[in-house]
């Protein structure tokens, strides 16, 4: 088995990893002006969504676009993938899906027709509303994929909602496998649209319970990469046990540890609500375990049998540079407190 040393120095370096920091030299956000209450952070990005609040309830917006060579060699397969990546996002800010749209650009009209049937039928598996978009075709054009979508929350889920103290949970269906050649974790073949559609409407019922304070979902930057995302809004630590994290025994972590799943979550909750949530997913057929536990000193802590590295240090160090521990300091009181009816949004750190 390799070194937990090595095997943490080789994820930072992914071109996953590498993509997301890449964001903290190129995008700067100002939250010093207009921001006055969690509702207007929420607008801001870090989460997986935009939040607006509307009416008493949340409209949720966010948008996906896939790698060039990906649309390129698994026109199909992406396709899916913009959609469910989208409806991913929703669930993870405790939101249902309403409906999305698209724009694409491609050389082939024959790749392109797999790219619409992949969005068609990830739309219709998940119980979600194509409703238009843009299509360009032409020999002068890159293979070229976004998708859109709007949906709605009740209660929100947030990574502003991270606090000390908080279990970290996984929620993964382990009843996979690797798309060829790629990080991509698929589960969903095969499976009746109905049984897609209850586990992830898990994400908003748990919300509605007042189980979840913070979600996030398992991206491009794997479940570590993703870790460093839900923290990296309030400037939270954690300490995460690798020998408590489900993983097939013939994937090894160096793989595992960069999924992009089909359905993989990652969230926070209070120690007494663990057990009710994983009984929750393990109904669903999802495997979840708590996996370790945030902190207060911005130094993310990584364990392994009785090896101990740190993975990532927000004193010293941004991930994708949104970062609103500063703004959050100086919201009223009661305006950050946390309330399963608001949530979203994160800027630059250090803390």
């Amino acid at each position: 088995m390799m070194e937990l040393n090595q095997l943490l120095k080789m994820l930072k370096q992914t071109p996953a990893m590498l993509s997301k920091q890449a964001i903290a030299n190129r995008v700067s956000i100002n939250t010093t002006c207009h921001v006055n209450s969690l509702d207007s952070l929420y607008t801001y990005p870090g989460d997986d969504t935009a939040a607006v609040l509307l009416n008493g309830q949340y409209i949720l917006h966010a948008c996906e676009g896939m790698l060039p060579n990906f649309v390129a060699n698994h026109p199909y397969f992406a396709g899916w993938s913009a959609v469910m990546a989208n409806i991913s996002d929703i669930a993870a800010m405790g939101g249902r899906a309403l409906s999305v749209v698209n724009s694409l650009w491609h050389t082939s009209n024959e790749h392109a027709l797999l790219l619409m049937q992949g969005m068609q039928d990830a739309c219709r598996a998940y119980g979600v509303l194509l409703v238009g978009g843009h299509t360009n075709l032409g020999v002068v054009y890159q293979p070229t994929l976004s998708v859109a979508i709007q949906g709605i929350a009740q209660k929100l889920l947030s990574v502003l909602h991270v606090k000390p103290q908080q279990k970290i949970l996984i929620a993964l269906n382990l009843q996979g496998q690797f798309h060829p050649e790629t990080t991509y974790w698929k589960c969903f073949e095969h499976v009746p649209d109905h049984i897609l559609q209850s586990q992830i409407a898990l994400l908003p019922q748990l919300a509605e319970a007042n189980l979840v304070h913070a979600a996030r979902d398992i991206s491009n930057a794997g479940i570590l990469g993703s870790l460093l995302m839900l923290l990296e809004a309030t400037a939270s630590g954690a300490h995460i046990n690798l020998d408590a994290m489900p993983k097939p025994d013939d994937v090894d972590w160096f793989k595992w540890l960069q999924i992009f799943p089909s359905f993989g979550f990652l969230l926070t909750a209070d120690a007494n609500e663990c057990e009710e949530i994983i009984e929750l997913f393990h109904r669903q057929g999802i495997t979840s375990a708590v996996i370790g536990e945030t902190n207060v000193n911005g130094v993310v802590t990584v364990q392994q049998q009785q090896q101990y590295d740190i993975f990532w240090d927000f004193n010293h160090q941004v991930f994708t540079g949104f970062c609103y521990a500063d703004a959050l300091k100086k919201l009223p009181a009661q305006s950050v407190q946390i309330k399963p009816q608001s949530q979203q949004e994160s800027m630059l750190c250090p803390v």
